[in-house]
């Protein structure tokens, strides 16, 4: 499995589309924060502006554009930037939205129309990756950047006949073509940045590149900071320095993190052993695994199981 596909199966991606939208102006929506999510308004017709948090910049979007807003910030959606806006559950109940068709809302003059498609990627509470942290507060892909994706219109498109069925099967469909386009949304982001220092670019390069494939490949294998420049082919030194530079963190560190991530994910939903699953990781101790589990969780892996059952349970 390439590294990416890695990183994105370890996320455990989970979509959801809230609805398709005609808004009419002047309109504007408050739409509040909410967690471990990443939020994005695909803009099917019309304009949208958008303005994140506190801040006074607003992005304006127009037909085929679409943002993500990665941590689940509070964000306003309007048709100019100075019009009034509404709570969004408010909004939602005087337009008497049930959860399914079109969300309508707006001024009865309905000769400025405004179509989004509205919904959120939700991410593993445990997961913690530089693809993620490293993400901006928005990111904004425009039309004409998706161009040579041409499958993608097509997934767009069915994406909102989908979200105004009800045919058995739908939601699962939503789901993975939601996941989807952000993974696209994502890469086709990534390749326009003028800097190489994130994870995706990390992925691609001729040095740092190879030394995540093999590990990646095997995460169990005792690795240091020797082996992992070799199969870089850098000197130790070199291959530290551009593997912070890109990555955000020392080698060893991410070595770290992503055994115990993939430590957590099994301890939560498989029934190996402790013992197993510190071999799994590459711990051949399971003093040394349990005693970097608790540095960087915060508590034993025998609690950590204790509390996803107890979790489970509760559901």
């Amino acid at each position: 499995m390439d590294v990416l596909s890695d990183v994105l199966s370890a996320l455990k991606l989970k979509g959801c589309l809230y609805f398709t939208t005609r808004f009419y102006g002047p309109w504007g929506i408050r739409v509040p924060k909410l967690g471990n999510v990443a939020r994005f308004h695909l803009v099917t017709d019309g304009n949208c502006a958008v303005r994140i948090g506190e801040s006074e910049t607003v992005v304006n979007l127009t037909k085929g554009d679409i943002i993500i807003i990665p941590y689940g910030k509070a964000h306003i959606l309007s048709d100019k930037a100075d019009s009034p806006s509404a709570e969004l559950d408010d909004a939602l109940a005087v337009s008497k939205f049930t959860g399914q068709g079109l969300f309508e809302y707006g001024s009865s003059d309905k000769t400025s129309e405004t179509k989004l498609i509205c919904g959120h990627l939700e991410f593993d509470d445990a997961f913690l990756h530089p693809l993620i942290k490293q993400l901006p507060d928005c990111i904004v892909v425009k039309a004409k950047q998706l161009e040579d994706i041409a499958w993608l219109g097509q997934a767009i498109g069915s994406l909102t006949q989908m979200q105004m069925s009800a045919q058995m099967g739908n939601n699962a469909i939503v789901q993975k073509l939601s996941e989807i386009l952000f993974i696209h949304v994502i890469k086709v982001w990534q390749a326009s940045l003028k800097t190489e220092e994130n994870f995706l670019y990390a992925i691609s390069d001729s040095h740092i590149g190879k030394s995540l494939q093999s590990f990646h490949e095997n995460p169990q294998q005792k690795w240091s900071l020797n082996t992992l420049s070799v199969e870089a082919g850098l000197s130790r030194t070199l291959f530290a320095e551009r593997f912070r530079l890109l990555v955000g963190m020392p080698p060893m560190q991410y070595i770290k993190q992503w055994r115990v991530q993939q430590a957590q994910l099994l301890l939560r939903d498989s029934s190996k052993s402790v013992d197993q699953i510190a071999e799994s990781v590459g711990y051949a101790s399971v003093t040394a695994f349990t005693r970097i589990f608790k540095k960087l969780v915060g508590f034993g892996p025998g609690a950590y199981r204790k509390q996803g059952n107890n979790k489970t349970a509760d559901h």
